[in-house]
């Protein structure tokens, strides 16, 4: 059956909203299956991502999920892949992330589909360095339950129904937790700079708090030509390293921040004529952000407005909310009355809207002393949040026509106008062509450009409500130009692709280091990405990834600090039966540069190996059981801390041992399907 499933095509729509197979479609795509992922040990969809060639998943100092693409990565780029919940848009506009779905099980996941590369011709705002579609289950029925070390536990379960050919629904939820491990965070932000406190003021070294969690629900409805579906996700965790990298107390382990989203949408399809088809979708999602966390230890000291030295006996307090509002309708049109082309026309509109924000703070934002009762503050008090009155209208025009002059060459050329009423309009072209040279082998050479507006957050900063000393610049859209050249041979037994690629990357959105953002001077990137697979006889598989990147910026030619400059997978496959499969999984990650300024050397790479065993049909039909070990061998991993400013301005290393992340882990994972 797998040898049949291999030489299917693999049929997508996220590059060009038309079905086609993965390996014919503009650009690069990477389609990974959720049964196969939870069969390697990946068990969310954040974790899966570490397979896709040139994506290397990172977090930050309060363990939010980050996503570096090709080579860059740290402080560039942020919010740069565009998410797609079932080909719907979930990054919110307040900082362009959407870590909720990256954080969701794969046991919900029917595949995941990835864009490596400018997709805004197609998707828009953040289909900067790639997309990513996260498709779920809605054809399957089952239960799934998992524990594993550092007290996490996962559970959950999906079915489908059918009233007919063309009626019926689907539901499916689920969520997991987990204590954290607790890892030494080493010195923190408090020992760094020469005008610092000393460690007596300080709770580092200590445990980090990395306690998460995930909740989310899914339902569909569907009948002839229309869909309804609901979404509901959620995820929380604790501030990690700590917000302003200072670690908190060993005693305050929990939740500090939360995401929370709800999507409503409906959607109506129907074949106009033989040759015209049509789609219209109509959508409501809210996002709501909260967080609680202590900045600074209690009892520490600082200077007062006056300068003069202050006691904050329940350390620096901050408490916010932020609630998103958007409502959305998109149209597209697809016509193939003309011979050899097929057009995609399509038209969208969408309103986002702040509801209730607020911060609130132990601290007053003028004396700067502490306050008995919480003070209400925001930009007005020179504090970084964003205005209740924030909004953001954006309307986009998107032409493509796929166009094959002979059967064994598609010519795709398209076009997305974006216009937004805060920052101005945008155009991101795109230009590609596939060539089936014949069965097993295919060219393909892409042009596209995409771009990334400034998020609520960056933006407020350049607000006229800003106070004068944070206020920077009017911000403009980060942009990219990509060309990419690849090259795919597939046979019955054996995979490889190889692809070149070259970006130039514009206005960077970057930390200003004094509250504020700026645009900054430019980014090329250059890297080749090579993938195989080969089925050893009936039993074995092999399947890899090598990816080779250089990133500079442009006129002082230092390399950008984050992402590694090589990074690799290899997976080997043992499946003597169909009911029972073992996976042994080798990553390895290369050398991350420092920041200009970071007189550090660079971040050593590291290797993991990841171990899972699944027996399926275990006494009764459709019962499976897996075993895993993940960092078989309890390999360090640390991702990069960057510079931070101590008391009087002054750049230093926040955390000079870096971000540790949790070590080996052994989990349990017990599933049924009907």
């Amino acid at each position: 059956m797998q040898d049949l499933l291999a030489v299917l095509e693999e049929q997508t729509e996220i590059a060009t909203k038309t079905r086609l197979n993965a390996d014919y479609v503009p650009g690069l795509v990477t389609v990974l299956h959720g049964d196969e992922m939870e069969a390697i040990g990946a068990r969310t969809v954040w974790e899966a991502l570490r397979l896709v060639p040139g994506v290397e998943p990172s977090t930050d100092q309060i363990g939010g999920r980050q996503t570096l693409v090709r080579g860059v990565g740290g402080s560039f780029a942020s919010g740069n892949m565009k998410i797609l919940l079932n080909g719907r848009a979930m990054n919110s506009a307040l900082s362009a992330n959407a870590n909720p779905v990256l954080n969701m099980p794969l046991e919900q996941v029917a595949r995941l589909e990835v864009v490596r590369g400018p997709g805004s011709a197609v998707h828009g705002e953040f289909a900067y360095a790639g997309v990513l579609n996260v498709v779920t289950r809605k054809e399957s029925d089952g239960v799934f339950v998992r524990a594993g070390r550092f007290d996490t536990y996962g559970a959950g379960g999906f079915a489908h129904w059918s009233n007919g050919p063309r009626s019926g629904g689907s539901v499916s939820l689920g969520g997991w937790q987990t204590g954290g491990a607790g890892v030494d965070s080493g010195r923190d932000a408090l020992h760094g700079g020469n005008n610092a406190p000393q460690q007596v003021l300080s709770n580092a070294p200590g445990p980090v708090d990395d306690t998460m969690e995930q909740r989310s629900f899914l339902f569909d409805l569907y009948h002839e030509a229309l869909s309804l579906s609901f979404s509901y996700l959620e995820d929380g965790n604790g501030d990690h390293y700590g917000t302003i990298n200072v670690l908190d107390a060993a005693d305050e382990r929990g939740i500090d921040y939360r995401n929370r989203y709800l999507m409503l949408n409906g959607k109506a399809d129907w074949s106009v004529a033989d040759d015209l088809h049509a789609s219209l979708d109509l959508g409501w999602q809210y996002y709501e952000n909260h967080f609680g966390i202590r900045l600074l230890p209690a009892n520490f000291t600082w200077l007062n407005a006056a300068f003069q030295p202050t006691l904050l006996p329940n350390g620096y307090l901050s408490e916010g909310y932020y609630e998103e509002h958007r409502l959305s309708a998109n149209g597209d049109l697809v016509w193939e009355g003309w011979q050899d082309h097929r057009i995609l026309a399509g038209i969208g509109i969408a309103r986002i809207s702040v509801g209730d924000s607020w911060q609130l703070n132990n601290v007053h934002p003028q004396t700067l002393e502490p306050v008995a009762t919480p003070v209400r503050v925001g930009l007005e008090e020179g504090v970084p949040w964003v205005s209740e009155d924030t909004d953001r209208r954006i309307l986009s025009l998107t032409l493509q026509d796929e166009y094959r002059p002979v059967e064994s060459v598609t010519l795709t050329a398209g076009v997305r106008y974006d216009d937004y009423d805060d920052f101005g309009d945008n155009t991101s072209p795109r230009l590609a062509a596939v060539w089936r040279l014949d069965h097993r082998n295919v060219v393909k050479a892409q042009y596209a450009e995409a771009f990334r507006p400034p998020t609520f957050y960056e933006a407020a900063f350049s607000s006229e409500q800003a106070p004068a000393l944070t206020r920077t610049p009017e911000l403009a859209p980060e942009t990219i130009r990509t060309s990419e050249l690849a090259y795919i041979f597939k046979s019955d037994s054996a995979e490889f692709r190889l692809t070149g690629f070259h970006s130039r990357l514009d206005d960077l959105i970057v930390d200003s280091g004094i509250l504020g953002f700026v645009n900054v001077d430019g980014v090329r990137t250059r890297g080749v990405e090579v993938e195989a697979m080969h089925r050893l006889g009936d039993s074995f598989k092999l399947e890899g990834n090598l990816t080779l990147s250089d990133t500079a910026q442009d006129g002082s030619g230092d390399s950008v600090a984050g992402a590694a400059d090589r990074l690799a997978n290899l997976v080997l496959w043992y499946q003597p039966d169909s009911k029972r499969s073992v996976a042994l999984w080798l990553r390895h990650v290369g050398e991350r540069e420092r920041e200009t300024g970071d007189g550090r050397e660079a971040l050593d790479g590291y290797e993991t190996v990841d171990l899972a065993a699944s027996m399926r049909d275990l006494g009764v039909p459709g019962l499976t059981l897996r075993l895993g070990v993940s960092n078989l061998f309890d390999e360090t991993v640390r991702h990069p801390a960057f510079l931070t400013l101590d008391i009087i301005g002054q750049p230093f290393v926040s955390y000079p041992g870096d971000y540790r992340q949790a070590g080996r882990a052994v989990w349990l994972q017990l599933s049924y399907r009907m």
